[in-house]
């Protein structure tokens, strides 16, 4: 991807990423995976989404769980039920993804763990009879046009009971070059070294995120940046 123009950064790209593409090889998948998986750990996006359940959850909670929407890999998922066991609580996460193949590479890699389960399902398809204490979505939103953000926010707040908590990409120069060299660099992956950029691009700046809450019709959003380049959104009922 050649660098965009410094006026490409003052609205969000509409450009297709791959991995929004069906029928992946699922080998190829399950490598962007793992590497999306390593990039959320090591860039903070792990951090920002156990902050966003703490700020949503009672001093005597002990039990919990949680709705991840968009799912992928299951590595964020993986890593709040390992956090909740590490603080001496009890979390399940039910993950959902469009991808057949996302979800049968959450299976593999998730073997074992029975409080972590992962479909094949459409946010919007899934009925709101049952409620969730915490819908997540990380690197999730900025798939979507604003219109169908919008009504995503909304799906998501009326599926839980305390709140949601989403994690995304701020749309900045700095971000983009600096995700863009660093997956030149070091991945060989296709699917990473295109659509790494271009989630930057497909981002978001504070005000498109509270804008978006607004039209959502959602509480008092609470909006905070965190390392590296992220949003932390947590709405609470």
């Amino acid at each position: 991807m050649s660098a965009p123009a410094l006026s490409a950064f003052n609205s969000r790209s509409t450009a297709h990423e791959l991995i929004d593409e069906h029928g992946l090889d699922p080998a190829e998948l399950a490598e962007t995976l793992g590497e999306l998986a390593f990039i959320n750990k090591t860039l903070g996006g792990h951090d920002a989404t156990l902050d966003g359940l703490a700020q949503l959850m009672a001093p005597d909670c002990a039990e919990f769980d949680v709705l991840d929407v968009g799912s992928g890999g299951g590595d964020t998922a993986r890593c709040i039920v390992e956090r909740a066991s590490r603080r001496g609580l009890s979390a399940r996460v039910q993950g959902i993804d469009l991808s057949p193949e996302a979800v049968a590479c959450a299976r593999r890699t998730n073997a074992g763990l029975s409080v972590l389960e992962f479909t094949v399902a459409d946010l919007f398809d899934l009925p709101t009879t049952r409620k969730y204490d915490v819908v997540h979505a990380a690197l999730f939103l900025h798939h979507f046009s604003d219109e169908a953000a919008v009504r995503a926010l909304a799906k998501m707040f009326e599926l839980s009971r305390w709140g949601i908590v989403i994690n995304d990409l701020h749309r900045h120069p700095a971000a983009y070059f600096v995700i863009n060299g660093l997956t030149s660099a070091l991945s060989k992956n296709r699917l990473i070294r295109h659509d790494a950029p271009l989630s930057v691009l497909r981002a978001f700046r504070r005000g498109e995120l509270e804008d978006l809450a607004r039209r959502a019709g959602l509480p008092d959003a609470d909006i905070s940046w965190r390392w590296a380049f992220r949003w932390l959104m947590v709405v609470r009922k």
